[in-house]
């Protein structure tokens, strides 16, 4: 429900203009907002998919909308490649400590690490549906974080 900025009166859904006052519904700030986001819902989707935050961080650099979600997606991206270093590094010691005759204990211990990156897609998920909205919602727990200004 939207309120008139002027006199404060109840909107009808997509009004103009106040019915009451006759104002414009909204000020030029929000039509602002509200144009951004409509225009770079795109860039906004393509933050999360890898390295392709690349694309939102250079083509779209005055787009409020699309830096936030361009520093989410740069966040994810980070904390995914050096969740897979952590990986391979710690599947690599694992794998050379264990004779070759006991290797379903490191490679039980490494599948059950791998379902760890589930949480990267289900982040990601969660960061396209936001962005496919319009809402600027920050990702759990790496969403506090800024990286872009």
């Amino acid at each position: 429900m939207a309120f008139c900025t002027k006199c404060g009166s109840n909107l009808p859904e997509g009004a103009q203009f106040c019915t009451s006052c006759g104002a414009p519904a909204f000020d030029s700030a929000q039509k602002t907002a509200v144009n951004d986001v409509s225009q770079n819902k795109v860039f906004a989707i393509l933050a999360y998919l890898g390295i392709l935050v690349l694309v939102p961080i250079f083509a779209a650099k005055d787009s409020k909308f699309a830096r936030f979600h361009a520093n989410q997606g740069l966040i994810l991206a980070i904390c995914a490649v050096a969740y897979g270093i952590a990986y391979g590094i710690l599947s690599a010691i694992l794998f050379s400590i264990f004779p070759w005759y006991l290797w379903k204990i490191p490679s039980l211990i490494c599948t059950l690490l791998s379902l760890a990156s589930l949480v990267f897609l289900a982040a990601a998920i969660l960061g396209i549906v936001n962005a496919a909205q319009g809402q600027e919602k920050e990702l759990p727990f790496i969403g506090k974080y800024r990286i872009l200004k």
